[in-house]
C-alpha cells in the first residue's frame, strides 16, 4: 500500500517512514473496499450478478481507484446485458489508468473491433427502447415482437426476459413465462426483479394443479341397483352412444362437435396467426419507416449541399473551360481587346483555378472591371441625359456593383437620381443616404441630404430640370488597359440639384 500523502510504498505500516502521516485510517478504507471487492468476485463466480454489482460499487464507494473492482464491475454488466454501464466502467478504468490497464484494453478492443458489433447493440438498444414504448401505449402484442427481436440479437439482456415474462404473466401464459424466467435466472440467479417473478408463476401454477386434483377426486363412478341387491356401474355417455340404436346421434353428435371444433380451436388459430402477421408487418414497416425519414434527411442534406454548389457554379464554366476561356482574356488583354477580354473573363469560375491561375486572373479583372465601368458609366450618362431613366439605372446599378466609388461617386448620385426618376423612392433613398454618409460637405453630398429630406417628407423630386451634375465620362480604353484608377476632380456646379416640393 502506498502513503495516502507522499505515495511512498508502506507496506501495511499504519504511519509512514518518509513523511511520517498517520495512515490508519486510509488503511481501512482500503480494506473495507479490498473486501467488498472479494465478496463481490465470489458473488460473480456463482453467477449471483446482481448481489456482486452492489458489493463491487460499494467497493468503489471506498476507493474509486480500485481497478480490479472497477473492470470486474464492468463485466458483469456486461453479462446482465448492461452494455452502455459495462463501457462505461471501462473507459472510467481506462482514465484512471491508461498505461497499465491491460483488461480494459482487451475488452474495449474486443467490442471495437468486433464486426458492426457496437452498431448491433446499438440497434438492441432502439427496439427495447421501441417495445417499452408499445408497452405504455398497451399494444402489447407489439411489445412481445419487439422483445424477442431483442433476445434475439442480446439473449443476455435480462431486462428484456423479464418484460417479456410480465407481458406473458398478464395473458395468462404462465408455462411461456417460466421458461423466460427460468432463462433469466440463469444470467443472474439471485436477480430480485426474476425471483419476485418466479415465485407468483409458482403460485399461480401450484393453484392451478391444486384445483385440476380437486376436479378428480369429486369425479368419481356413478353406481346403479340392479334390482337384485347388487350395485352395477351406470353406463356412461359414450357407452349409451355405441350401441347400434345410436348411431344416427353419433353422427349428428360428430358434426356438432366437429363445428365446435372449428369454431372454437381452427378460426381462433387462424385469427391469431393472421393478427401475428399483421403484428409483425407493422413492426416491420414502423422501422422501414424509421429508416426511410433517416434516409430521406441524409439524401435532402445531400441535394442542399449540391444546391448550394450549384449556386457557387451557376452561369461558369468547368475547369477546363475555365482555363480556356482565361487563356482567351489574356490574349485579349495582351491585344488591349479588353471588350473581348471582359466577355472571356465573364466565364471564368475563379475557385478551380490554381494559385498561378487565380493570380492572373486577378490581374486581368482589375482591368476588364475598369473597362466595363467606364463603358456603363457612359452609357448611363447618355441614357440619363436622354431622360431614359430605365437604363440609365440598368448601367449605373452596374458600375455601382463594380466600384462604389466611382468617379468620386458620381454613379452613386446618378443612380439614385435615376432611381428617383422612374419614382422607386425606396431605392432612391438608399442611394442619396449613401451619397450624403460617404461625400459630406460636397456638392453632391448637400444636394443628396436635401433630396433625402424631400423624400421622407412625402415630396417629389423635378430630376429633368434640377439633376446634379456629374462628371463627363472622358476615361479611354488605353488608360483602363494600362490599369490607371479614374479621378474625376468636381467641377464647379452650374447649379446644384433643388429639390423640387
Amino acid at each position: 500500500m502506498n502513503c495516502f500523502y507522499c505515495q511512498n510504498e508502506i507496506g501495511t505500516q499504519g504511519t509512514c517512514p518518509y513523511c511520517g502521516a498517520d495512515n490508519s485510517a486510509y488503511h481501512k478504507v482500503i480494506y473495507a473496499s479490498n473486501t467488498f471487492y472479494n465478496e463481490g468476485l465470489e458473488r460473480a463466480k456463482i453467477r449471483d450478478l446482481t448481489g456482486a454489482a452492489e458489493y463491487l460499487n460499494q467497493s468503489l464507494k471506498y476507493n474509486k481507484y480500485n481497478l480490479d473492482a472497477r473492470n470486474l464491475l464492468g463485466l458483469v454488466y456486461f453479462e446482465m446485458g448492461e452494455t452502455v454501464q459495462a463501457l462505461s466502467e471501462w473507459v472510467i478504468s481506462k482514465n484512471y489508468f491508461p498505461d497499465e490497464n491491460p483488461v480494459a484494453d482487451h475488452y474495449l478492443d474486443d467490442l471495437q473491433q468486433g464486426a458492426n458489433l457496437l452498431e448491433k447493440l446499438n440497434q438492441t438498444c432502439k427496439k427495447y427502447n421501441q417495445a417499452i414504448e408499445y408497452v405504455r401505449q398497451k399494444s402489447y402484442d407489439l411489445a412481445k415482437i419487439q422483445l424477442k427481436r431483442v433476445l434475439s440479437m442480446q439473449p443476455n439482456l435480462i431486462r428484456a426476459r423479464q418484460l417479456l415474462a410480465l407481458l406473458l404473466m398478464m395473458e395468462g401464459k404462465y408455462e411461456d413465462a417460466k421458461k423466460e424466467l427460468s432463462e433469466a435466472a440463469k444470467i443472474d440467479i439471485k436477480n430480485p426483479t426474476t425471483v419476485a417473478y418466479q415465485q407468483e408463476v409458482r403460485r399461480v401454477l401450484k393453484d392451478k394443479k391444486s384445483k385440476k386434483k380437486r376436479r378428480r377426486r369429486n369425479d368419481s363412478l356413478d353406481y346403479m341397483d340392479a334390482g337384485d341387491g347388487t350395485y352395477g356401474r351406470r353406463q356412461t355417455f359414450i357407452e349409451a352412444m355405441d350401441n347400434s340404436k345410436s348411431g344416427i346421434v353419433n353422427i349428428l353428435v360428430g358434426i356438432f362437435i366437429g363445428v365446435l371444433v372449428c369454431m372454437f380451436l381452427v378460426v381462433p388459430s387462424v385469427r391469431q396467426s393472421a393478427n401475428s402477421e399483421a403484428a409483425n408487418a407493422l413492426v416491420d414497416a414502423n422501422e422501414k419507416a424509421t429508416s426511410t425519414a433517416t434516409d430521406v434527411a441524409v439524401l435532402q442534406r445531400e441535394i442542399d449541399d449540391l444546391n448550394a454548389q450549384l449556386e457557387n457554379y451557376t452561369g461558369k464554366g468547368d475547369q477546363k473551360e475555365s482555363y480556356e476561356k482565361l487563356l482567351e482574356a489574356e490574349t485579349a488583354y495582351t491585344a488591349k481587346d479588353l471588350e473581348k477580354a471582359s466577355a472571356a473573363m465573364e466565364t471564368v469560375n475563379r475557385e478551380l483555378l490554381s494559385t498561378n491561375g487565380q493570380a492572373k486572373y486577378d490581374e486581368i479583372i482589375v482591368v476588364t472591371n475598369a473597362y466595363l465601368a467606364d463603358k456603363y458609366y457612359k452609357d448611363g450618362y447618355q441614357a440619363f441625359y436622354a431622360k431614359d431613366y430605365a437604363k440609365a439605372v440598368e448601367n449605373f446599378a452596374k458600375v455601382v456593383a463594380l466600384d462604389e466609388a466611382y468617379s468620386n461617386g458620381d454613379a452613386l448620385s446618378y443612380l439614385a437620381q435615376s432611381y428617383a426618376a422612374v419614382s422607386d423612392n425606396e431605392n432612391a433613398l438608399i442611394y442619396y443616404k449613401k451619397v450624403a454618409e460617404t461625400y459630406p460637405n460636397t456638392r453632391k453630398g448637400r444636394a443628396a441630404e436635401k433630396a433625402i429630406e424631400t423624400l421622407e417628407s412625402g415630396g417629389t423630386l423635378d430630376i429633368a430640370n434640377n439633376s446634379t451634375a456629374g462628371a463627363n465620362p472622358t476615361t479611354t480604353t488605353e488608360n483602363a488597359a494600362e490599369g490607371e484608377a479614374q479621378q474625376t476632380e468636381e467641377a464647379p456646379a452650374e447649379g446644384e440639384a433643388t429639390p423640387a416640393e
